[in-house]
């Protein structure tokens, strides 16, 4: 009776522990399915050489467009579309377009150019996978402008300083904001409002923001959060929020994954502040290379994003690439083994 009485108690407790682990194996397995990725590089111009990157996706979990198109029926980017206002560079020097700065542009021209655009690149209307607006000549917020962008700040003072020429500089600068920030809002509102009415299926966003600023340390600058408040206008007309989380060389491993804390704090920070009572996701915008030596990641990058990006419970990632790092049969190859090896193993952990 003992003997027999052990090995029911064994059995049981065999046949529990099994079911547990069958439990835990499904709720990992749930988090992985629960953690899209999309695929957003223009791996179509490897389809000559017959590497199967659709076969890849499947095996990985790997959101990708029928075809492997780099438009389609999962994600669509939409590069500068429409005319927005923008100072542009030409082999005969600077010109503007559509006025240069957004103050000076024409809102309904670009609108209209915009939906005609849209129509082009995403003609199915009923469109339902992420839509992601990338532009990223100006930033709405006057200060932001700097680096390259300055120009855009140049311009504003000297629209003010002709019609101001009374003006001190701070009245001059004051204006320029004001005037600036009100008409960028008019056209990023706008365009995000009409491609919502003509895609109304879809999920849009625009890409990279928020923007935080942390290049080598986790917290956003401190006078960039206010700022992000000050634009709660864009997010509480987006669907997701897109910020970039590319990962540079120069910087220390520390520093990079400091980065990423930083900008999923800020991302989830602002979506608290949304009191409309929608549900929008964090899905950011993330590339397998170094920007700044050409290199892929390396593994214990690639398996610290990823894990970190999972602790930070956010709805998915996009893979960006473009068509210089899929441009060669050796990068296609290279780029079909690193994610077989590297990548897509990190995302099933």
């Amino acid at each position: 009776m003992v003997e027999k009485g052990f090995v029911l108690i064994l059995t049981v407790f065999v046949v529990t522990a099994d079911v547990r682990a069958q439990d835990s194996n499904d709720v990992a397995r749930d988090k992985r399915l629960l953690f899209k990725t999309y695929w957003n590089m223009p791996t179509f111009q490897c389809a000559r050489y017959k590497l199967g990157f659709e076969q890849l996706a499947q095996k990985y979990n790997i959101l990708q467009n029928q075809n492997d198109d780099f438009r389609g029926d999962q994600i669509s980017l939409l590069y500068d579309p429409g005319v927005f206002p923008a100072i542009l560079s030409s082999r005969s020097g600077d010109f503007y377009r559509n006025g240069g700065v957004p103050q000076e542009g024409n809102l309904t021209l670009h609108l209209n150019t915009y939906a005609e655009k849209l129509d082009e690149l995403i003609p199915n209307k009923n469109f339902s996978g992420v839509g992601v607006i990338d532009f990223e000549s100006w930033r709405p917020i006057y200060r932001q402008n700097f680096g390259t962008l300055t120009p855009y700040k140049d311009l504003s003072m000297k629209i003010e300083k002709e019609n101001h020429p009374l003006w001190t500089n701070t009245q001059l600068k004051a204006e320029a904001a004001r005037r600036f920030e009100k008409s960028g809002r008019a056209f990023m509102e706008q365009t995000l409002a009409l491609t919502k009415k003509l895609r109304p299926n879809a999920v849009w966003g625009y890409y990279a923001y928020p923007y935080c600023f942390n290049h080598k340390q986790t917290d956003c600058p401190p006078e960039v959060v206010p700022e992000n408040d000050r634009i709660k206008w864009l997010f509480l007309a987006s669907n997701n929020l897109h910020p970039s989380i590319y990962l540079y060389a120069k910087n220390s491993a520390t520093q990079r994954m400091q980065s990423i804390t930083g900008r999923m704090r800020e991302s989830h920070r602002i979506l608290k502040t949304l009191s409309d009572g929608k549900r929008r996701g964090v899905v950011p915008y993330f590339t397998l290379i170094y920007p700044d030596n050409n290199q892929f990641l390396s593994k214990d990058d690639i398996n610290n994003s990823i894990a970190l990006l999972k602790e930070f419970r956010v709805d998915g990632l996009i893979i960006w690439g473009s068509s210089k790092h899929v441009n060669t049969e050796a990068k296609c190859k290279d780029l079909y083994t690193y994610i077989d090896t590297v990548f897509g193993p990190a995302l099933n952990r």
